[in-house]
């Protein structure tokens, strides 16, 4: 929670993205929240849907989670990590995965888990950290590192707050993992356009959140993805 305390653009943008997401899914039966922590967004997809189920490896913030969903009976929690999802083959329309995959290293083991327990038909709305952000593209250019713009492999970071290590994934990657176990590509928005600190300290949080609305729908091809963050609505194949 302290983590978002000082990230109010960054959480309000991810909720714009959802919410122009959830708009495209028909059926909302059941929805899984892959690695949900403290149940963040529990109050945007919990009135939308009849039955939630947030997934979450760690017992703290599970707990956390506990106190949000007094409000939301539809919702349970299990603690279970990602690469083995305690639910049964095609039982729900919707998994739900933001802030989760630059945790991980092996993307193919957890896109297969979501692939089984999606109904045909289901959807996946994926979070990942952009390779290809702009100031990469800026870095890049700068150094003269053209092999930036064809390296499709996930780079590797260290936090200052964590040992552990943070990937950036190239959209590429994402989008041929996602084609290759049979999911179908419906829509992508670039997320947290404006995440510079400077651009936070300048400009009025209701302006930039309506400034981040409008960026997040602007395309400048398939092959561009300038935010740090994107949002992939993909339906598995009928």
């Amino acid at each position: 929670k302290k983590y978002w305390e000082t990230r109010k653009y960054e959480n309000q943008a991810e909720k714009i993205a959802l919410k122009k997401l959830f708009r495209l899914i028909r059926s909302k039966n059941r929805i899984i929240d892959i690695g949900g922590g403290f149940g963040r967004l529990i109050p945007d997809y919990a009135p939308l849907f009849k039955s939630c189920l947030l997934i979450e490896p760690s017992e703290k913030l599970l707990k956390e989670a506990n106190k949000v969903c007094q409000k939301y009976p539809n919702v349970t929690l299990q603690k279970s990590f990602v690469e083995q999802l305690p639910v049964q083959d095609e039982s729900f329309d919707v998994a739900l995965m933001v802030r989760v995959a630059h945790h991980l290293n092996d993307l193919q083991a957890m896109i297969k888990q979501v692939q089984r327990i999606l109904k045909p038909g289901g959807y996946f709305i994926l979070e990942f950290a952009n390779k290809t952000h702009f100031k990469n593209r800026l870095e890049a250019i700068f150094h003269f590192n053209w092999r930036f713009f064809t390296d499709h492999t996930p780079e590797s970071l260290k936090t200052k707050s964590s040992s552990n290590p943070f990937f950036n994934y190239h959209p590429n990657q994402i989008k041929t993992l996602l084609l290759s176990n049979h999911f179908q590509i419906i829509k992508c928005l670039s997320v947290s356009n404006f995440r510079q600190a400077w651009f936070k300290k300048l400009l009025p949080l209701r302006f930039l959140l309506w400034l981040e609305n409008q960026r997040q729908e602007m395309c400048f091809g398939q092959s561009l993805h300038l935010a740090p963050s994107i949002f992939v609505l993909a339906q598995k194949e009928k």
